[in-house]
Order: structure tokens, then sequence, then C-alpha cells
């Protein structure tokens, strides 16, 4: 890790944030350094939140289950990325939430950017607030795809929904974050996974016939083999940026490609999104380490934007 990032991990634990200039400048001049600005976000993450994620749901049930209680997010501030929002504008609102008073923050993210530049902003928000809660509200795991278990390395709290169509999807995140060392906050060492399938199981959710549907291929319930297709587990591929804002264009924020209370540990032990985790990993999933459905197929990102216009999140 280069200086100026050792610097910035060392300015975040001592509770120094970036400033604005220092923000728009990691928006539209971090290219070629995405990997390594996720590094030091993820240290700043653990150094503050250990490795410890909070859990919203709106479903008391589903948060039983989960071995947990639902966190309270309404008092949080709002980073809304989804709109056309440019570079400027983007480092005044992050300075801004920095700054306040309130807990944490829930980022709202567009369906149609390219992920690795939404993990540049939910990075530099990492390292310009260290100790906010920074939560992903629904629908954050079509925005991020097959980034989705790296970006558990940089947020710090999570909405599971209580939709059971979307349970599959579910199943995927839960498994991401145990074998990414990851514990559900208020869980004390219950199995949530474990949990999740009991509830569905519950509420009449056939899990074998999901698992017997797709056979051993990359998806079944309880892990299976690697057959997602030509190239096998893993060879899912990320759109290529089109021009314009966050991840879609030159000069954009990313031109090239416990919790509250509890949770909240202060600390200070090492370990970035690819290491240091307190827990062992569990070899489950098939070969590609629990992918088990096949990603997507996505469309490119639209001009400008976060995916949503001209002009967006980071154009110069």
């Amino acid at each position: 890790m280069s200086n100026a990032f050792s610097e910035l991990i060392e300015r975040a634990t001592a509770g120094e944030g970036l400033n604005r200039e220092e923000i728009h400048t990691l928006l539209v001049d971090g290219d070629g350094q995405d990997f390594t600005l996720i590094e030091a976000a993820s240290v700043v993450r653990r150094n503050e939140f250990r490795n410890m994620i909070a859990i919203h749901t709106e479903d008391e049930a589903l948060a039983d289950a989960l071995g947990t209680r639902s966190i309270a997010v309404d008092s949080y501030d709002v980073l809304d990325i989804s709109r056309d929002i440019d570079s400027e504008e983007l480092a005044a609102t992050i300075e801004r939430i920095a700054e306040s008073s309130a807990i944490g923050v829930t980022v709202l993210l567009p369906e149609n950017a390219v992920p690795m530049m939404l993990m540049r902003v939910l990075s530099i928000l990492r390292l310009a607030a260290p100790a906010k809660v920074i939560h992903l509200p629904e629908g954050y795991e079509q925005s991020l795809r097959s980034l989705t278990s790296l970006a558990m390395h940089v947020v710090s709290a999570i909405t599971i929904t209580d939709d059971i169509e979307q349970w599959p999807m579910v199943n995927e995140v839960l498994k991401a974050l145990r074998h990414g060392g990851i514990v559900i906050s208020g869980t004390g060492g219950r199995d949530a996974l474990a949990g999740y399938l009991r509830y569905l199981s519950d509420l009449g959710v056939d899990l074998m016939g999901h698992r017997d549907a797709r056979g051993s291929a990359c998806g079944s319930v309880d892990g299976g083999g690697c057959g997602c297709g030509s190239g096998g587990c893993g060879s899912h591929e990320e759109p290529a940026p089109s021009a314009g804002g966050c991840g879609c264009g030159s000069g954009g924020c990313g031109s090239s490609a416990e919790a509250p209370a509890e949770a909240h540990g202060h600390s200070h032990g090492g370990g970035g999104c690819c290491g240091g985790h307190d827990e062992p990993k569990e070899e489950k999933g098939g070969c590609c380490g629990g992918h088990d459905e096949p990603e997507p197929v996505v469309e490119e990102a639209s001009a400008g934007g976060c995916g949503c216009g001209a002009g967006g999140c980071g154009s110069k």
C-alpha cells in the first residue's frame, strides 16, 4: 500500500477524516488505485467495527431467525448516488455527511453503474467518515453484483429483505458473510444462515425443490458443482464502462473501472478485505467459494451519472 494511503489510514484511525479537496481528488483522479483504496477503507472499517455487521429488516420474525435485532435507520443521513450528481457536489455532500451528528448514512445506489465505481464511492465515504455506520438498503446486490461480498468489508450495515421471492439472493449474501469471516452483530455466535433456512422452511419455501431443479450445477442450496457455463465458476465479467459519470466515463468518480452500540468495539486490530478475519472460513458452495448463482446478464451503464444521465457522480 502506498505511503499516501497508509497516511489516510493513520488519520482515519485517529478520527480525522478527509476534507472536500481530498475527497474530490480521490473521486476524479483515482484511476488504477481502486483496489488499494478499497483495502485502505476495509482496514479503517475493521478498526472501527471489527468483523461485525448490523442488520436492518422490516420483519422482526426474520430478525429473530437470524438471531439478532433489527437496527433503526430512520435517523441516518442519506447519500443518494442513484441520481445525476457531479464530482463537486458529491465531494461536498460526503464532507457534510462526515461532519453530521447522525451516527449513520444510508447510501442509495443506482442499478446500472459499474460496480467498481460504486466501490470507489463507498471506500471514499468510509475514509471520510471512519466512525459512521454505512448502511446499504434493499437492492444493493443488483447494483454491486459480483462485488457484493467485497462491499461487506467496507460498509457496516445492510438491509435483509423479507421478500421470500428474493431468498436465493439473501442466501448468497449470508454465505458471503460467513466465508468472509464477518459476523452479524447480536447473534451471539448463532448460525444466521442456518436460522434463515429454517425460517424459509417454516414459511413453506421448497428449498429441496429449488436445489433439485438446478441439480448439482453452480447454485444449489448446499453448494454443488461448477456447472455455470463456459469458463466455469468465476468467469463472470463486469460490463465495460461507457462515457460519463460514476464508472461511466473519464473523470467520473472512478472513470477506470457492531455497527451501532454493540458492534462499535473500536478494536484496533489490523486486517483488510482480504485478511485478518476473526473466524475461519467455511469451505462450502462449490469451487468458487459459494457463488451459487450465475451472475445476471447486465447491460452496460448508460452515459452519464451513476448510470443515470449526463454529468453524473464524479464527472469533472
